[in-house]
């Protein structure tokens, strides 16, 4: 039977703006990479430190700008650009002033606070403005737009920062090369967007798509709040030093996660909107979604835990970096127990099912404050990396999602098995074979990382050509 055009539309889109996703992530997550790695031998942990408390409180405070509109623009049926652009412009000055004048107030967390925050603040009004043509172009699924813009700011972050750092500029080359950045790409988006983003004026809608977007708001709030709130705990215990070897764990075990989920949210929120009344491609979308993401970051994890001292030490960032090499064995299995959180988010708010998502997001920064704040006083940041691993809110996702896939939930489960369970034996045969902290073990690793990549390729990439080979048949 042949397969409607219009049908045909829809797959070849998601599929485009999915490679143009990762294309793009990859591109800026390579730029970032080598920014950080010459930073982190430029710049001592104490700067970095400085700028690792001063930036969890810009990003936060860019969610009280957006107010969850953002998300909400996207599953809602019309989109007044123009109204969108006049709040976020709006709302960034004030938050950001907020921010400003409330900067002194943050001085007993680190004596820099106060100097940094105002300055920083400012990027809470160029991401907004940036914000709206990004949220127009993932919209229609065009983010093949977005990619040369985004490879750009990478170029100029990493030049601006390194630049600054080679003159010894110290955290300030972290805070200006982030504005420099931040004012480019939105200027570059803004020459892309204009002639074709509707900057449609509609006021009255503002107060319903806030009403609508008041959850979204919240679930993205404490969401992001979970993955920064271990650096605050950190700092109770430890100083601004330590701080920095705590985030640069975090981000070296987490490096797969931050590279491949954010591309792949952004083309598959808007597919999975598009596929919210076909029951099977929406399961199917989000099934395939979490084995590729899975996938990844269970061979990167296996290859931490068996080779931290060699990678983060002796390959990546410079001996003042020794502590991250241990905590980076404890974190980097985290993606063992998010499994289901992973792109389970995106289910529920596209079926609406906001409230679900705000508990349980609710539920896990509530335990990793509790937990990570009495682990914190007797095992130390120690304790505060294995409290990651008791947020009891990933289990009320796993129930949820069970509950949506239904039948074909065992489907899901047999595939995630596989993918944690095949790549583990040939990383043990790696580590028996050889000693710690060795080349010869960081080679062979390698090599097992390359054969279990195979062995998932050929179990997976069926399904995959399946899913874009053969688009849904109309009526």
């Amino acid at each position: 039977m042949r397969v409607p055009k219009t049908a045909r539309t829809t797959e070849k889109r998601f599929l485009f703006s999915a490679a143009a996703s990762y294309g793009s992530q990859l591109g800026r997550t390579v730029l970032r990479l080598a920014a950080d790695l010459a930073l982190a031998r430029l710049i001592l942990p104490d700067d970095h430190g400085l700028f690792d408390l001063a930036w969890p409180i810009v990003l936060l405070a860019g969610f009280f700008r957006d107010l969850g509109l953002p998300y909400e623009l996207v599953r809602h049926e019309r989109q007044p650009y123009g109204s969108f652009l006049i709040w976020e412009l709006g709302a960034g000055i004030l938050v950001a002033g907020a921010l400003a004048l409330g900067a002194p107030l943050l001085g007993g967390m680190s004596p820099g606070l106060p100097e940094v925050l105002p300055v920083l603040a400012i990027f809470v009004v160029l991401d907004g403005l940036a914000v709206v043509p990004r949220i127009f172009f993932e919209r229609q699924l065009a983010v093949n737009r977005l990619l040369g813009p985004e490879i750009g700011r990478g170029v100029v972050l990493a030049a601006v920062s390194i630049g600054l750092a080679l003159l010894d500029f110290g955290v300030w080359s972290f805070v200006v090369g982030e504005l420099v950045a931040m004012a480019v790409y939105a200027l570059v988006l803004w020459r892309r967007a204009w002639g074709a983003i509707p900057l449609e004026l509609d006021f009255g809608m503002v107060p319903r798509l806030l009403r609508h977007s008041a959850l979204l708001f919240l679930i993205a709030l404490l969401a992001n709040a979970v993955a920064l709130v271990g650096r605050f705990l950190v700092k109770s215990v430890a100083d601004t030093a330590m701080v920095a070897q705590f985030s640069k764990a975090m981000l070296w075990s987490l490096r797969t996660q931050i590279l491949i989920l954010p591309a792949l949210l952004r083309a598959l929120y808007p597919a999975l909107v598009a596929y919210r009344s076909d029951r099977h491609r929406f399961l199917t979308a989000y099934r395939l979604g979490t084995v590729a993401v899975l996938s990844v970051e269970i061979l990167v994890a296996y290859f931490l835990f068996f080779n931290a001292e060699v990678v983060i030490v002796e390959l990546l960032l410079g001996p003042n970096w020794g502590p991250a090499a241990e905590l980076v064995r404890i974190l980097c299995l985290l993606p063992l127990v998010d499994v289901f959180n992973l792109l389970g988010g995106e289910m529920l708010k596209v079926r609406r099912e906001d409230r679900v998502w705000l508990v349980i997001v609710t539920v896990n920064l509530l335990c990793l404050g509790g937990f990570g704040w009495l682990l914190a006083g007797r095992h130390g940041v120690e304790g505060v990396a294995w409290a990651h691993y008791l947020m009891l809110g990933n289990l009320l996702m796993a129930w949820r999602v069970g509950r949506i896939c239904g039948p074909e939930f065992p489907r899901l489960l047999a595939d995630l098995l596989y993918v944690i369970a095949v790549p583990l034996p040939l990383y043990l045969v790696a580590a028996w074979l050889f000693p710690p902290a060795s080349w010869a073990r960081f080679a062979a690793s390698l090599a097992a990382a390359a054969l279990a990549a195979g062995l998932l390729g050929l179990r997976f990439h069926r399904p995959f050509r399946r899913f874009f080979r053969d688009p849904p048949v109309a009526g």
